[in-house]
């Protein structure tokens, strides 16, 4: 009796490992935090395996915060139109991410066998937002073999830079540009000789002053002749007026003074 119990055992422990094996498998490349910044886009992708003649029925994404848990993809169906699919639904992207956005997100996949997957992982919003750099590489081109690595020294503005004044890699080679100066010198040495590059920085060009007003030029004499002459007209314009006013002004007087006086005859 006890060898038939065992036998039963191992075969339905056999039959579970037998059936594992052959369900699917639903995996994010990376399973850290995803941090992302408030408005940005958020792209979630997870991939899944099939066994053969092995299909998808169903594949959901679910979200869950503060907030609760919701759905926030059956399918190809989203429920907002931020929210859209791709790739089978093996893909989940939202564009314009809010407050909301942020919380662990499942994706369920189910197969047309019943078997059924999932895999999590937890958006989280970026506080400090990356700082963009410049960075500066100097190489050395080795003739054939040789047994060393070349060593780097770097100078700013002739100032040598060490790990303390500034941000260097660990072979060397790479300076970052933390304080923009204006000339800079790579030093190599190596068992095939010491070598040096500069590059030398041209700052912004300094801005032309303006020029100054142009003074009007002084009149000239053809300016003055057409001066004189306009007096000259207007001078005889107003003469002839006050001429014509006054023989207006003695004709009209005689006049009055020939009609007021009347017709008497004298006797003698």
């Amino acid at each position: 009796m006890r060898f038939d119990q065992c036998w039963l055992t191992l075969c339905l422990l056999s039959v579970e490992v037998l059936h594992m094996s052959e369900s699917i498998a639903v995996k994010f490349s990376q399973n850290e935090p995803l941090y992302v910044a408030l408005g940005q886009t958020l792209v979630l992708e997870v991939q899944f395996q099939l066994q053969q003649k092995e299909t998808i029925q169903l594949l959901t994404w679910e979200l869950k915060n503060s907030n609760g848990e919701v759905r926030v993809a059956e399918g190809l169906t989203t429920y907002n139109n931020r929210t859209a699919v791709g790739k089978s639904g093996a893909l989940l992207r939202i564009k314009g991410v809010v407050d909301s956005d942020y919380g662990i997100y499942k994706v369920t996949v189910t197969s047309d066998n019943g078997d059924q997957m999932s895999d999590s992982r937890q958006v989280l919003q970026i506080t400090n937002p990356p700082t963009a750099s410049l960075s500066m590489h100097c190489s050395v081109a080795a003739q054939g073999a040789q047994w060393d690595s070349p060593s780097f020294l770097w100078y700013v503005d002739g100032v040598k830079v060490t790990n303390e004044t500034g941000e260097i890699s660990e072979e060397g080679s790479l300076l970052r540009l933390v304080k923009l100066g204006h000339n800079y010198t790579c030093i190599a040495s190596s068992s095939q000789g010491t070598s040096q590059a500069q590059v030398h920085r041209i700052g912004p060009p300094t801005p032309s002053p303006s020029p100054p007003p142009t003074p009007s030029p002084p009149p000239g004499p053809c300016h003055c002749t057409g001066l004189i002459v306009a007096v000259v007209i207007e001078s005889i314009t107003l003469g002839l007026l006050i001429i014509g006013g006054c023989v207006w002004y003695k004709k009209n007087n005689a006049s009055g003074c020939a009609e007021s006086v009347p017709n008497t005859d004298i006797d003698f």
